[in-house]
C-alpha cells in the first residue's frame, strides 16, 4: 500500500476510536445532554483555557497569540478591525482622512480615559506609533508598521501620520497597532509587561504567574458596556485536559480543541482560521529549483484526503495561494493544484530526476497536527518518487531555519496567519527577494510587488496581486496544503459568534 494512504488510514483509525461517533458539522452547535451545563442565575464572569501562558503584557513588543487573548480586551487601538468584513472600522480614532500621497490625518475620540485616569492625548497616540516602529525597541511586530516613516501632534485631537511612499493599507496597518499610556511607559518602565494599562472594556487586575490572568469590566469604559463583568483566563496546555475541565463545568471557553474531541464538548463552535499551511521550497538552490520538480510536488499531494482524514473536515484546502475570499489580493480564478500522482510523475522524469535526497524540514506542537501533517504530506510525495529525507527540528532550530536562508532545506512546512488580511504582507515576508522568509526571486515580480504596495488605485491594486498570484502558481514557491479552522469549545451558557480574524473578544461575549 502507499506510504501517504497508509498514513492516513492507518490515522482515520486512531481518529474514529478517539472520537467514537465523530463529529464533523462545521456549525455552531450545542449539544444537549452534555456535561459542563451550569446554572448561570448568579454567574457574571467567565473563565477561559488558553493553550500557553504569555510570555508578555506588553501588547507592542510579542507575536504572541495567548498575550493576544488578553490584550485585545485591555487595550484598544486607532482603528479597529470589523470581525465580519475584516474592514477597519473607526476606534479611538473617529475620522482618517488622506492628506497627500504619504500623509494621513486621524482625528481622536474625546473623553476617553486610560484605566489609570489618565486621558487619551495625541502624545499617546505619536508615542505609541513611535515605540513600536523604534528599531531599539525590537518589536516583534514591527513589520507591520514598516512603512511608517514618522507621526506628530497637530493639536489636541489630531495627528498626522507619513509614510515612506504610498501605503493604501495604512489604515488596515492601524488596526495591529495598540495604544499605550505615555505618561504611565515613561514612569513604569519596570511594569509596562506585567501591570498593562490599556483604555479597553476590561482592565487586568491579577496576574499569577504560571495559573493565571484575571482582568475585570472597566466601568469607567468610554463605550458601551459588556455584559461580563470579568473573566479569568487559565493556562492548560493539554488539549484532552481543557476537556476535562469543559465537561466538569470548571472553564466556559477552551481553545483549540482538537476535531476528534468535537462529539464530546457541551457545545462549541468554529470559524475558519488565519492560519494557512504550506510546504515552501527552495526556488534558489538544489532539485527544488527545478519549476518542474515544484510542480510534480503540488500534484503529489492530495489537499481534501488530508482535511477529511486527520482534521475530520475542519480545514479547507488552500486554492492555490495562502489566502481565501476576503482577503485583498485573492485571485479566485485559481484553483489548487489537483491530486494527480501520475502527472506529478511524468513531471518528475521529464525533470530528469534522479532520485537525489529532497530534504524536508519540519517541527511539532506549534500547529493542529502538524507533525502529522508532515509526515502525510511525506508519504505522498513518497509515493510519487520523491526520494525524501524528512527531519523535525525543535521549534527555536526550526525559527533559525525559517529565518536564515543558507539554511534553507528543499522543502519546508510551515504555516502563515496574514492579520492584515491584505496580500502585500504576504509577498513582502514570502516572495520578495529578500523578505524574511522568502526562498524565492524574480527581479520582475520584485518591480509588481513594490508597484502593488504603492499603488493607491484599489483596482488597479488588486490587479496586481492577481497576477502576482498567477505567477508563483504557475512557477510554485511553495506547496499551499489547508486553512485550519478555529474550534472553540464552549459551556451551553456561554454566546458568542468566532471572529474571522480569531480574536477572543471577552467584550462581545454574553452569558445566557
Amino acid at each position: 500500500m502507499r506510504k501517504g494512504l497508509q498514513f492516513l488510514l492507518i490515522l482515520s483509525l486512531v481518529v474514529t476510536l478517539i472520537a467514537g461517533c465523530g463529529g464533523s458539522s462545521s456549525q455552531p452547535t450545542q449539544q444537549p445532554g452534555k456535561e459542563g451545563t451550569t446554572s448561570t442565575a448568579t454567574k457574571d464572569t467567565i473563565i477561559i483555557a488558553l493553550q500557553g501562558e504569555p510570555s508578555t503584557l506588553d501588547p507592542q513588543f510579542a507575536d504572541d497569540g495567548n498575550m493576544r487573548a488578553v490584550t485585545d480586551n485591555v487595550f484598544e487601538r486607532l482603528l479597529e478591525l470589523d470581525g465580519k468584513t475584516l474592514e477597519p472600522i473607526n476606534g479611538l480614532a473617529t475620522d482618517i482622512k488622506s492628506i497627500d500621497d504619504v500623509t494621513w490625518q486621524l482625528t481622536l475620540r474625546e473623553g476617553v480615559k486610560f484605566h489609570n485616569g489618565d486621558p487619551f492625548t495625541a502624545e499617546d497616540a505619536v508615542f505609541s506609533i513611535k515605540r513600536v516602529t523604534d528599531p531599539a525597541y525590537k518589536s516583534q511586530i514591527a513589520g507591520n508598521f514598516n512603512t511608517i516613516k514618522d507621526a506628530k501632534v497637530i493639536d489636541d485631537k489630531t495627528i498626522q501620520i507619513v509614510t515612506d511612499g504610498p501605503d493604501p493599507i495604512l489604515p488596515k496597518r492601524l488596526t495591529r497597532l495598540d495604544i499605550v499610556d505615555k505618561k504611565y511607559i515613561e514612569s513604569n518602565p519596570d511594569k509596562v509587561a506585567t501591570e498593562p494599562i490599556g483604555t479597553g472594556p476590561y482592565k487586568v487586575t491579577k496576574w499569577n504567574r504560571g495559573v493565571d490572568i484575571t482582568i475585570e469590566r472597566n466601568e469607567d469604559y468610554w463605550g458601551n458596556k459588556p455584559q461580563i463583568k470579568g473573566a479569568t483566563y487559565r493556562f492548560i496546555q493539554e488539549s484532552s485536559t481543557r476537556l476535562s475541565a469543559l465537561k466538569a463545568g470548571e472553564i466556559d471557553l477552551a481553545v483549540n480543541m482538537l476535531p476528534e474531541y468535537v462529539s464530546e464538548l457541551p457545545a462549541y463552535k468554529t470559524s475558519d482560521g488565519i492560519e494557512f499551511t504550506f510546504i515552501r521550497f527552495n526556488t534558489l538552490r538544489g532539485p527544488m529549483k527545478s519549476k518542474l520538480m515544484r510542480q510534480a510536488a503540488c500534484y503529489a499531494v492530495d489537499k481534501k484526503a488530508l482535511a477529511d482524514s486527520l482534521y475530520l473536515g475542519y480545514a479547507n484546502v488552500a486554492q492555490g495561494q495562502l489566502a481565501k475570499p476576503g482577503y485583498f489580493g485573492y485571485n479566485d480564478e485559481i484553483k489548487a493544484y489537483p491530486y494527480d500522482p501520475e502527472k506529478a510523475k511524468a513531471l518528475l522524469k521529464e525533470a530528469g530526476y534522479n532520485g537525489e535526497v529532497i530534504e524536508l524540514v519540519s517541527e511539532r506542537g506549534r500547529w493542529l497536527k502538524d507533525g502529522e501533517l508532515t509526515e502525510a504530506v511525506a508519504g505522498m510525495l513518497t509515493d510519487a518518487g520523491f526520494n525524501i529525507k524528512l527531519t523535525f527540528l525543535s521549534w527555536q532550530e526550526w525559527l533559525d531555519t525559517l529565518f536564515n536562508l543558507d539554511k534553507a532545506p528543499d522543502m519546508m512546512f510551515s504555516s502563515n496567519g496574514n492579520e492584515l488580511f491584505d496580500m502585500d504582507r504576504f509577498y513582502q515576508a514570502l516572495i520578495k527577494t529578500g523578505g524574511p522568509q522568502s526562498a524565492y526571486s524574480n527581479p520582475e515580480v520584485d518591480k509588481m510587488i513594490d508597484a502593488a504596495r504603492s499603488e493607491m488605485d484599489t483596482e488597479k491594486r488588486l490587479q496586481l496581486y492577481k497576477d502576482l498570484a498567477k505567477i508563483v502558481y504557475e512557477d510554485p514557491f511553495g506547496l499551499p496544503l489547508l486553512n485550519l479552522k478555529d474550534i472553540y469549545g464552549m459551556s451551553p451558557n456561554l454566546e458568542w459568534e468566532p471572529r474571522q480574524d480569531s480574536r477572543i473578544t471577552v467584550f462581545e461575549m454574553k452569558l445566557k
